[in-house]
């Protein structure tokens, strides 16, 4: 016989008098795997700094590389984005309605089309990659030439196959978040990065591999955790399992969790297509501005992990309220979460701002550097609407939980293809051909002006079950 699902973090979520406390309690695990996550794509950078490349320029030619690979890795990290959000609003709703049957079918089925979409993209990278094509084609339309374009299609090749890995881990994380449980992925992110860093510096600094070797050390940790995870799938008598039967797909299932993943996966594409845009854009000016701006991405990625966190968190809150019928306290949860994460924000972003150059010249291993200069400016103006992206992160939550994932794609394209792109080609349009600011200016104005929109979707959220039942 089953045994039921670990209670204390239901009963928390469902029942706890102070919802600030119970948020705080689950979000902690998910902010530090979060981090770990961030400092696990900075490691990679950190190490090939401290290369000693013949010349200035070719380090920044290895980290523009680098940086290029960001965009893209998120654009069809889309697709696994998608399946989580799907994940977490679909079993934390039947979870929320006692229907652990229909959680368990679902988390089943999407975990099959995490493994599918995994191998279906590492396919797309390797026909486009520099082993068939002598250039890796991503990185060549993104504008990459010369030794940039030669490290680039080293590095994506490499780092392809881990997308069947990424994808495991993002729906596994998304099942044991949509029931509170978040301790172990963070367990098994935690021996991840010790993972990278450890094979990083073995890899660049015993064997000298160069970035081939900061791309299988962060290809062999992402398959470290993936043993632990099957294990906990099937075998956990704590949490919602995987069954085995289940993950045969059919259409009316696959229809149904298309309600919630492609508006999620939609909108991660549209916006990190909008990235890869800027980024080609970027690498116009240079690649010490596209090393610049890659640091200072990294830095406000940090700074916005406690705010990702909540949000994710709050989306269980607001699934598994809904689905035990307490639409009002799925309400509170995002008026509780929203106040917590706009006063974590700025607090951060008070403590960051003055110690951003000595951050920037670690990660850079340079002082002096004209993308150290860059970078500096580039952060200060980007810190300052990091407090505007947690409201943004606040409505995430909210919508993906609420299962109205369609009112993210919709934000998504309002806030970068209908306001910041054009903004940035009118910048670029209006000021000298060599002054880059103009995509500071877009971000900041965008950031700003996409809010309203959010305030007026959220209005129509009506906090009712979403799933069939």
């Amino acid at each position: 016989m089953a045994r039921p699902i670990k209670k204390e973090n239901l009963e928390r979520i469902l029942h706890e008098p102070s919802i600030l406390k119970g948020i705080v309690i689950m979000a902690i695990p998910v902010f530090l795997n979060n981090l770990l996550k961030s400092l696990h794509d900075m490691v990679d950078a950190i190490f090939v700094a401290r290369i000693d490349f013949p010349a200035e320029s070719v380090k920044e030619a290895a980290l523009a590389a680098m940086n290029i690979h960001w965009p893209i890795f998120n654009f069809f990290m889309a697709l696994g984005v998608g399946l989580g959000v799907a994940t977490v609003a679909m079993v934390s709703q039947y979870v929320g309605a006692n229907r652990r049957d229909l959680a368990t079918k679902y988390a089943s089925k999407l975990m099959t089309l995490a493994i599918i979409f995994g191998f279906f993209i590492t396919l797309l990278f390797f026909v486009t990659s520099d082993t068939i094509l002598g250039y890796n084609l991503f990185a060549y339309l993104m504008g990459a030439r010369g030794e940039a374009l030669q490290f680039a299609g080293q590095y994506f090749r490499i780092r392809s196959y881990e997308f069947v890995l990424v994808f495991i881990f993002v729906v596994y994380q998304s099942i044991r978040q949509a029931t509170g449980e978040t301790l172990f992925p963070v367990i098994l992110n935690v021996g991840g990065i010790f993972v990278n860093i450890l094979l990083t510096w073995l890899f660049i600094s015993v064997f000298k591999w160069g970035i081939p070797g900061a791309a299988y050390a962060t290809l062999i940790a992402h398959a470290a955790p993936i043993p632990f995870i099957i294990y906990d799938l099937f075998r956990s008598k704590k949490h919602i399992k995987i069954s085995i039967p289940e993950m045969n797909l059919d259409l009316d299932t696959v229809k149904d969790m298309g309600r919630f993943a492609i508006p999620a996966a939609v909108g991660q594409a549209v916006s990190s297509l909008g990235f890869v845009v800027i980024q080609s854009i970027i690498l116009r000016y240079g690649n010490d501005v596209s090393a610049g701006f890659s640091v200072g991405n990294r830095i406000s990625s940090l700074l916005l992990n406690p705010v990702i966190a909540i949000s994710s968190i709050t989306a269980a809150y607001i699934g598994l309220n809904i689905g035990h019928h307490q639409p009002e306290r799925a309400k509170q949860s995002y008026f509780v979460s929203r106040n917590l994460s706009f006063l974590l924000m700025s607090a951060g972003v008070a403590i960051i701002i003055p110690l951003r150059f000595p951050i920037i010249g670690f990660i850079l291993d340079s002082n002096v550097s004209d993308a150290y200069r860059i970078s500096g400016e580039y952060t200060l103006w980007l810190l300052l609407t990091q407090p505007l992206m947690s409201l943004f992160q606040s409505y995430i939550g909210l919508f993906n939980g609420s299962g109205h994932s369609n009112y993210t794609l919709r934000m998504a394209m309002a806030r970068l293809w209908g306001m910041r792109i054009p903004m940035v080609f009118l910048f670029m349009y209006l000021l000298p051909s060599n002054d880059y600011r103009g995509i500071f200016w877009a971000m900041m104005i965008s950031n700003l002006l996409i809010l309203p929109y959010g305030h007026y979707l959220k209005k129509s959220i009506n906090y009712e079950v979403q799933v069939r039942l």
